[in-house]
């Protein structure tokens, strides 16, 4: 649309509920020094996981006059019916935060019931398999090759072979 990109702000692994993120605050920084009057993000729940925090981060753009725009909402912060839409989309993905965590809860809880209080995958290690790590590891196959050959983990890999299980044995002391 002809729009010069200042900078692309991205924070990866930081919940979407929390203020205290790298990238948002590095964006506000910059916002506050007048370097765009444009935010242009992918859906508002990214920007902001909460209305209040959502709110709150229009109100603070505003004070430098800088404004939201999403494009899977298809809203703009620039007028008042833009805020209201973006505040109540805001609402509508914190009620299905809490519905997907609900869900979740409970799809464990069902299976620690069926499965005598264990959940998740079980494991393909056995006495057996463990035996067959050692004797590839000491014909010099490597641990990607290993992990892949028995069907576990990189990290099952390691649990097995005694130059990683020495290491994570002995624990850091506190002085």
């Amino acid at each position: 649309m002809g729009y010069e990109i200042i900078e692309e702000y991205v924070d990866e692994g930081f919940a979407r509920t929390t203020r205290n993120r790298t990238a948002l605050d590095k964006l506000i920084k910059d916002a506050r020094q007048r370097k765009f009057h444009l935010v242009i993000g992918d859906e508002l729940s990214r920007f902001a996981g909460t209305p209040n925090l959502l709110l709150n981060l229009l109100e603070e753009l505003k004070l430098w006059n800088v404004h939201l725009v999403s494009v899977k909402e298809g809203i703009s912060t620039n007028n008042a019916m833009g805020e209201l839409v973006a505040t109540m989309l805001s609402a509508i993905s914190k009620m299905e935060l809490f519905n997907l965590s609900h869900r979740v809860k409970s799809g464990i809880s069902n299976s620690r019931r069926k499965n005598d209080g264990a959940w998740g995958r079980r494991t393909n290690l056995t006495d057996e398999v463990a035996a067959q790590i050692l004797e590839r590891r000491n014909e010099g196959w490597g641990i990607k090759k290993l992990a892949k050959e028995f069907s576990v983990s990189h990290q099952t890999v390691r649990k097995v072979l005694p130059e990683f299980s020495a290491a994570t044995t002995h624990s850091p002391q506190v002085i």
